[in-house]
Formats: structure tokens, sequence, C-alpha cells
């Protein structure tokens, strides 16, 4: 998952989080999905383009990917390479994620797998928590019974080294309502998991985002 970014202003305007979501046209068992913060005018409810998004899919067959999977490979093979990457370490380091969770029953009973593919702020933006917010809504919307999320934090850029990863992935931990643990610093360095088996808003959280918090 990425940091980008995206550009508007309005003096006039107020800050607001909307979901969408859309069914995949050819896999009816997954879910497209986006959590944006929009510049909408005071004068009327038109949005600007987003200021911030974080984007991913949701697949809820009933059971986790398994080695061999086709059915799962087919559907992470054609997001990108982090979601093959991601479908790789659900199958195959399964201990490590247990051991992360602390909770191995979690894992165990999970049916649903959430992928949070990319996420880009605004410059103006950055540095207020946004990307925190943004997975807060992601896990207000998406929680449900069994479901395991995966994500790897990740930069964009040429010069961007591992430490500059690991210290994204540690501000993803940081909110810890998240529930984000690592797979293996060492081993999956930048790959985060957890489990969102409730759809639970955060007491701090609104609809608006205020700039000057």
């Amino acid at each position: 998952m990425t940091d980008g970014a995206s550009d508007t202003e309005d003096d006039d305007s107020y800050l607001a989080f909307e979901t969408r979501f859309r069914k995949h046209s050819d896999e009816p068992d997954i879910l497209d999905w986006s959590v944006e913060l929009r510049r909408y005018p005071a004068s009327n409810d038109e949005p600007g383009p987003p200021l911030a998004r974080l984007k991913g899919f949701l697949a809820q067959p009933g059971y986790l990917p398994e080695e061999d999977d086709d059915w799962y490979f087919a559907v992470f093979d054609m997001r990108s390479e982090h979601a093959v990457q991601a479908l790789e370490i659900l199958t195959a380091n399964t201990t490590l994620i247990k051991k992360g969770l602390k909770r191995p029953m979690s894992f165990d009973e999970c049916g649903a797998v959430a992928h949070l593919e990319r996420m880009w702020v605004d410059p103006s933006l950055r540095g207020k928590g946004v990307g925190i917010r943004l997975m807060r809504e992601a896990k207000h919307v998406l929680g449900r019974y069994g479901l395991l999320v995966i994500l790897k934090a990740h930069l964009d850029g040429d010069d961007v080294s591992g430490a500059d990863n690991l210290k994204l992935a540690a501000y993803y931990q940081s909110d810890k309502s998240l529930g984000l643990v690592p797979v293996s610093k060492k081993k999956r360095p930048g790959w985060l998991v957890g489990v969102w088996d409730e759809p639970v808003a955060h007491p701090d959280d609104s609809l608006f985002f205020y700039e000057d918090d």
C-alpha cells in the first residue's frame, strides 16, 4: 500500500469522507471498495476530486486460501504484484500470522480476506493523520466476523529504503484500534495483518475532516 498525491483547493468548502463499493464484474464473491476524502463546495453537493484515497478489495468465499488454490490465485493475480505477494504470505506464512495476531483461533475461523492495496494523500494534508482516519473508516465499513486484513506499508520512489517502509508500517500500527501487527519485520518487512471482526466506529470519528485539527 503506497502513498501518492492529488491536489485541489477551495477555501469556501468542507472536507467529508465517503466509501464506495462495487461488485466485481467477473467474480460475484469479490467487492472492490474505496474510502475517499473529498472537498465539497458550500454552495452545492458536487464534490471535487479526492484529496485522499484508500482502496482495496474484499474476497469472501467462506474460507482462507491454501496452497495451489486456483480461485484465490486468479483473484489476487489479476490485481497487482503486491496482491500476489499477499496471497503468498497468506498461504506460506500462516504460523507467523498466527503468532503475530496472538489470537490463533481468529485466524482459523476467518473466511474472508480484505487486501488494502493502495493509499495516497494530498501533500497539503500529510502529517494530519488522514491515512489512519481512512483506515479506521475502512474498518468500520468492512468489519465482519471472520475478516482477515492484509497490507504492505510501501512508499513510492526510487530512493525509498526498507527503514522508510518500516517507519510507515509503525505509523499504521500506532492506532491500536486498527489491531494491525507485522507478519515478520525480518522475513516480510512492511507487511501487516489484522482481524477486523466487528464494524466498530471510532468514537472520535465523524463524517467531516477538520483541517485545523
